[in-house]
């Protein structure tokens, strides 16, 4: 009854203004897609606003803002260290310590990555108490902390909530700040990797965003149960995910959906969370994010392609560059690929470079309609994105971001790095 609870909290999130959704569903022999009306009612979320709470862990006891005559268990929330693509729950108990009735109103938060119930009850007696949940739903990793502003009637309480955001070990990640160009097909691939020794059974996929869509690897409207099966220590996709925001161009904001995989794992699945906004027609890349988990400061640079396509009638110049690029003992920016152009440096012909992150063009420009082809390498050096953190000893552990950019694209990059590296020798058995 919890999970259930917990799930009904997560989507109605974005279910309040969304009469049509899709989902992929296990039955039978079969997987099937179908539109369904609505998935919960009645249990809804507080909003939260558009203030960012990013400022680290440190002080967090220190950052309540008491009113007298209301008490709240625990004084502050930390969630600690806990899974992406996951949402964990706690409980507060809000107790009325005046000698007068209190009238609870709202709770408010600060941060996407934290979301409040309702109260339990509205009006308190003295001395009375009730309860709402807090549901943190992690947007990437490293430390992040926010508060909540609980509004009653003898005044508005500031509530600190915190988490510390860790790489999935099913290998999914939220997708945030996506850039959907006009007349350009973004459908990044949804995969699930099982870490156990058993196999594992995915059963349905639901996504709450009508604009986007879902969509069988293979094509068609079925497939084989067996599709949906991740083999023990493997890897599988499960869906394509077609991002389609251009109907809501006009709002000039991202849009978010959250994708829920149903799956005989603990907890019962994962929920992920998937931003992006409509741009005009122009130059895209792939991959949409890098995203590399745990690396050692010691371990040898990583290298990948990127490729880029352009959806305009025009031909596109490819500019590269590296913005945002370091590495952070505490929270680590939220949006890299907003940060400001670096400082004027040698000109490069070919790419740019941050400490620590090189971006080395291979073309300049695409031409019109230009379908998907290698335009760059980009490489991350762990011991120089390591050497940031100067200072702070061998102990512990860095959260390193930044941003690819090609032309009006970028890829985000992040890694979690720990001192040391990680070797096998021999480096195979025979």
């Amino acid at each position: 009854m919890y999970h259930k609870v917990l799930w009904c909290y997560l989507f109605i999130l974005t279910l309040l203004d969304i009469s049509l959704n899709t989902k992929l569903t296990a039955q039978g022999e079969s997987h099937g897609v179908t539109i369904h009306e609505s998935l919960v009612e009645g249990i809804t979320f507080q909003e939260w606003g558009k203030e960012s709470g990013v400022d680290g862990l440190d002080g967090i006891d220190g950052g309540t803002e008491d009113i007298e005559g209301v008490s709240l268990e625990p004084r502050a929330l930390k969630f600690g260290r806990s899974a992406l693509a996951a949402p964990h729950s706690r409980t507060v108990t809000l107790t009325n310590t005046a000698n007068t009735t209190l009238h609870l109103a709202s709770v408010a938060g600060t941060t996407p990555d934290f979301h409040a119930s309702f109260f339990e009850s509205k009006t308190l007696p003295p001395q009375g108490n009730t309860t709402f949940n807090v549901v943190y739903l992690g947007r990437r990793e490293g430390p992040v902390s926010a508060h909540l502003y609980i509004h009653t009637s003898l005044g508005v309480h500031k509530y600190p909530v915190s988490a510390v955001g860790e790489a999935s070990e099913y290998g999914v990640w939220p997708l945030l700040g996506l850039r959907v160009p006009l007349n350009a097909t973004v459908e990044p691939e949804l995969r699930l990797h099982n870490p156990t020794a058993r196999t594992v059974q995915v059963r349905e996929v639901y996504s709450s965003g009508a604009w986007l869509r879902l969509r069988l690897p293979g094509g068609g409207a079925r497939a084989p149960r067996d599709a949906w099966a991740v083999p023990p220590r493997s890897e599988r996709a499960l869906v394509l995910l077609r991002a389609l925001p251009h109907q809501h161009a006009a709002l000039n904001q991202p849009l978010i959906a959250y994708v829920r995989i149903k799956a005989d794992i603990p907890g019962g699945g994962l929920v992920v969370a998937v931003e992006a906004r409509s741009v005009p027609a122009g130059e895209h890349a792939r991959p949409l994010h890098v995203r590399l988990g745990a690396r050692g400061s010691r371990d040898a640079p990583y290298t990948l392609a990127l490729e880029a396509a352009n959806s305009g009638a025009a031909p596109a110049a490819l500019a590269g560059g590296v913005r945002g690029a370091g590495c952070w003992r505490g929270a680590p920016p939220p949006q890299p690929c907003a940060a400001p152009p670096p400082a004027p440096g040698p000109r490069r012909q070919n790419g740019a470079a941050a400490a620590g992150a090189t971006l080395a063009l291979e073309r300049t420009s695409l031409a019109p309609h230009q379908p998907f082809t290698r335009v760059a390498t980009l490489t991350l050096n762990y011991t120089e994105l390591w050497a940031q953190t100067a200072g702070a000893g061998e102990a512990g552990e860095a959260w390193c971001a930044g941003c690819a950019r090609l032309g009006r694209a970028h890829v985000p990059f992040s890694v979690r790095l720990l001192p040391g590296a990680l070797s096998f020798t021999p480096d195979h058995l025979e």
